[in-house]
C-alpha cells in the first residue's frame, strides 16, 4: 500500500513515459517514503532513458551535481551538464527556475509533475516533466531524479 500523504500525481500525468516511470517510482518505493538509488535498475528505464536527469543532493552548501543528463535532452538544449553542478547551466533564467525546483523537492519530499513552455534556439518548445526524489537513508532527500520530454509546440495537438 502507498502513502496516502502522497498527491494523486497519476492523474496528472499526460505522457505515457512519464507515467510509467512514475507506476515504477512508487513501485520500489513500496511502504516507505523514498526509493533509495539501489533500487532502481537502469536496464528497466531503456525505454525513457535518453530523457532523464539524475541529480546528486549535495550538502553544507546544498548544491546538486548531475550525475546523468540524458541525451535526448542534450540533443534538446545543445550542452551536456553530466558531471557539472546546476549552479553552471548555461541559461541564466532557466537555471534559476531549475534550482529554486531542486530546492523545493529537497525541502517537501514530494514528487511532482511540471508542464513548461521554453524556447530554445529562438524556437517555441513544451515539455513535461516528472520530478521523482530518492533517499539513501529513508529521510534526507539525497538524489533526484526527472523524466522530461520536450514536444515541439507548433505540431502540439490541441487539446
Amino acid at each position: 500500500m502507498h502513502d496516502v500523504n502522497l498527491p494523486d500525481l497519476a492523474d496528472q500525468i499526460r505522457e505515457p513515459r512519464l507515467a510509467r516511470l512514475y507506476s515504477y517510482w512508487l513501485d520500489r518505493r513500496g511502504t516507505r517514503r523514498f526509493p533509495a538509488r539501489r533500487d532502481i535498475d537502469p536496464v528497466d528505464l531503456r525505454y525513457i532513458l535518453g530523457h532523464l536527469l539524475l541529480l546528486d543532493v549535495l550538502r553544507n552548501p546544498l548544491r546538486f551535481r548531475f550525475r546523468l543528463h540524458g541525451a535526448e535532452i542534450v540533443s534538446r538544449v545543445h550542452y551536456d551538464m553530466t558531471g557539472k553542478f546546476l549552479d553552471q547551466m548555461p541559461d541564466p533564467a532557466y537555471r534559476d527556475y531549475a534550482l529554486r525546483r531542486c530546492e523545493q523537492l529537497v525541502i517537501t519530499g514530494q514528487p511532482v509533475v511540471v508542464r513548461r513552455d521554453r524556447a530554445l534556439e529562438g524556437k517555441p518548445w513544451s515539455y513535461e516533466a516528472l520530478w521523482l526524489p530518492f533517499s539513501e537513508d529513508g529521510v534526507d532527500v539525497t538524489m533526484l531524479l526527472c523524466g522530461l520530454v520536450y514536444h515541439d509546440v507548433r505540431r502540439r495537438p490541441a487539446i
